[in-house]
């Protein structure tokens, strides 16, 4: 899968569900380094890229701190 393909199923995941995160991108998408692809998204200007630190109680009773990204396509102007 190249990037553009990988940048396009990051931005359709995020205008259904509102936002991802690495695990949703790996997990769900099939990508293999979403931090990445993301990072570019962010570079480019294309995009606007938000991204909130959240945490999560895993079974063990540790916590697990991840990024959730809220990612849109910036409007073009003429």
């Amino acid at each position: 899968m190249d990037k553009a393909t990988q940048k396009a199923k990051i931005l359709a995941f995020c205008k259904e569900h509102g936002s991802i995160t690495v695990r949703d991108a790996c997990v769900k998408l099939n990508i293999n380094s979403p931090t990445k692809r993301i990072s570019e998204m962010r570079l480019s200007g294309e995009y606007d890229v938000q991204a909130i630190e959240e945490t999560r109680e895993k079974s063990d009773g540790s916590t697990v701190r991840y990024n959730r990204y809220f990612i849109k396509a910036v409007a073009a102007h003429g």
